[in-house]
């Protein structure tokens, strides 16, 4: 039998089977962990030493069911670390317009995270209810820019709810996690959009000014021909958890690529000269918080 990990709780592994029955499971003892050999390119003998690595599957994960067991899992279409999923068909970013405050750095963070793991994200902005006009306007001028990129943005607002059928839309016969900013309203979102999904939700903390993490695990519930789930908040996230390395930065940069420096391998960085990016940055052609959001993550990898 073949079937999809919904769940994955203490090792033990729900799954929904090809007849839409859901079971537990666990996972034999070859996928828990497995030697692997790896050189030391620091070392001169270039020695190949045995480590430790994890091979266990992920909620997500097609595997094959033998005798009550998983025996193992197909090849993955595509696997983050950070939710920690595999073969997913969309990503939706839920950030808040306010309370908290929008980051556009933990925005940048999150997209290029799933560019770089060939899945489509979606942008998902919560709460513009708390916005003025003007506010309102400027966040949108900002966002068209990411638009421009070809990233689906939709806003909802809280109160009256308009926005939430753009949601729905995107989700129909998609598998599709939710993802992005603590304190967004991932979890209020989704029982708003499927009454008695039952997600557990809480207030945003005024002494923080930020949410908690409320989403303890990833779990996949089927819904409209497809699968959805959601995944813990995240106030932060490292670069280094990712495994990003700043040499690729300027490729996940999508939007770099349509500008040339007079150096093939420039940084970018404030002090480079004759920079195309920086140039285009003072013309307005690239968003400036884009800009800062590279040059930040660009030295935190270097370090």
């Amino acid at each position: 039998m073949k079937g999809r990990v919904i769940n994955l709780n203490g090792g033990v592994y729900k799954v929904i089977l090809e007849d839409g029955t859901i079971k537990d499971f666990k996972a034999r003892g070859k996928l828990r962990a497995e030697k692997v050999y790896q050189s030391n390119d620091k070392s001169l003998s270039k020695k190949k030493n045995p480590i430790t690595v994890k091979s266990s599957p992920k909620v997500g994960d097609i595997v094959v069911i033998d005798n009550d067991m998983i025996d193992h899992y197909e090849p993955r279409k595509n696997s983050l670390i950070r939710p920690d999923i595999a073969n997913v068909d969309q990503i939706v970013l839920v950030f808040a317009a306010k309370e908290p405050d929008f980051s556009f750095y933990l925005l940048d963070l999150f997209v290029i995270n799933i560019v770089k793991n060939n899945i489509l994200p979606v942008i998902v902005i919560t709460k513009v209810d708390k916005l003025n006009d003007e506010e309102y306007k400027n966040l949108k001028v900002n966002m068209k820019y990411y638009e421009s990129l070809g990233y689906k943005v939709l806003y909802v607002n809280n109160i009256n709810g308009d926005g939430r059928n753009d949601v729905l839309s995107i989700l129909k016969d998609k598998i599709t996690i939710l993802s992005g900013q603590t304190g967004a309203g991932k979890s209020s979102l989704v029982n708003t959009l499927i009454p008695g999904f039952a997600l557990e939700t809480q207030e945003i903390s005024d002494a923080l000014g930020r949410g908690k993490h409320t989403t303890r695990q990833i779990s996949l519930y089927p819904f409209m021909g497809g699968l959805l789930g959601d995944t813990p908040g995240f106030s932060k996230l490292e670069a280094t958890l990712l495994g990003l390395k700043c040499e690729e930065l300027n490729n996940l940069f999508i939007d770099f690529k349509n500008y040339n420096c007079r150096f093939s391998d420039c940084n970018h960085l404030e002090n480079a000269k004759d920079c195309g990016i920086r140039k285009a940055v003072d013309e307005g052609l690239i968003l400036k918080s884009r800009y800062l959001s590279y040059v930040k993550l660009y030295n935190e990898l270097k370090k």
